[in-house]
């Protein structure tokens, strides 16, 4: 059976999935508040929608990636134009995006209210990664939900990771992409330690890419961190790691748990957004540190 898909997004994540599913046969709806991001999926055979309701009209699944929690809870559950509105019972739900774990809690209820099944699959991957086909999702979902979703997921998935039911994969996704935030801060730290020191920053970027604490999202950000150029090459922001880092901190207040590192290097991402730097790329976090 190929599954037909309707998408909520067409940014750089959800671009590089539909593109994937596409190669492998399946039939895709999008929709994207920007209606112009769609001429090139439309080229490959996708199907533009003018709403997020006409995406999820007569479909197998509705796979969302949005920015934010307001985003998603626009897409999902507006009254005229969200897409449960036209949602059969039974229709799998994905939800990509990176969102606080309170909401998905919350939505995950009322999608599985309305007779659909639910999985938080925040995802772990570059947009080449996910048009490749090297996709880890992280999942949070009963084990029916998984089943019926999984020949989507494996159709671009290198891994599916189960965490738990609904909420889980979220919660590792926070997690994951706080400890991201931590070392992109550290090694702007370290990169604007070295040139005050008079070391040849490009020399120290390529030992610390090389070296034993070499992340992968630290070793992304080197280059722009050492150019200063945070405009090219974006697979994510600042604003967006800004985000998540206060999502993921959100969620240790619930289980009642200070993290000062982690609150530390979402300080520096909130400042280089209320800078201006939100919509450049995680290397512009350097910029706090220049004085």
């Amino acid at each position: 059976m190929t599954y037909k898909i309707g998408f909520l997004g067409a940014g750089r994540m959800a671009s590089a999935m539909i593109k994937r599913l596409l190669s492998q046969g399946f039939d895709i709806k999008v929709w994207n508040r920007s209606q112009g991001k769609l001429a090139p999926l439309v080229a490959l055979g996708a199907h533009a929608c003018k709403s997020p309701a006409d995406a999820a009209n007569d479909v197998d699944a509705v796979i969302s990636f949005m920015a934010s929690d307001d985003a998603a809870r626009d897409v999902w559950l507006d009254n005229k134009s969200g897409a449960l509105s036209t949602m059969r019972p039974g229709t799998i739900a994905i939800e990509c995006s990176t969102l606080s774990h309170g909401f998905v809690k919350d939505l995950a209820q009322t999608i599985i209210d309305a007779g659909c099944l639910y999985l938080d699959a925040p995802v772990t991957a570059v947009p080449e990664q996910v048009e490749a086909g090297k996709t880890t999702f992280l999942i949070g979902a009963d084990d029916a939900a998984l089943e019926k979703a999984r020949p989507i997921l494996e159709a671009t998935g290198q891994k599916i990771i189960k965490f738990g039911t609904p909420g889980a994969g979220t919660v590792y996704k926070l997690m994951n992409n706080l400890i991201g935030a931590v070392h992109i801060a550290a090694a702007a730290e370290t990169l604007a330690l070295a040139q005050k020191a008079g070391l040849d920053t490009e020399l120290a970027a390529q030992t610390l890419a090389s070296g034993p604490l070499a992340s992968s999202p630290a070793v992304q950000t080197l280059s722009g961190m050492v150019s200063g150029n945070h405009n090219e090459g974006i697979h994510f922001t600042t604003g967006l790691r800004s985000k998540d880092a206060r999502y993921a901190l959100q969620l240790a207040e619930e289980y009642g748990l200070s993290l000062p590192v982690g609150k530390a290097a979402h300080g520096m991402f909130e400042t280089a957004t209320k800078q201006g730097a939100g919509d450049l790329a995680q290397s512009a976090v350097i910029e706090t540190l220049k004085g």
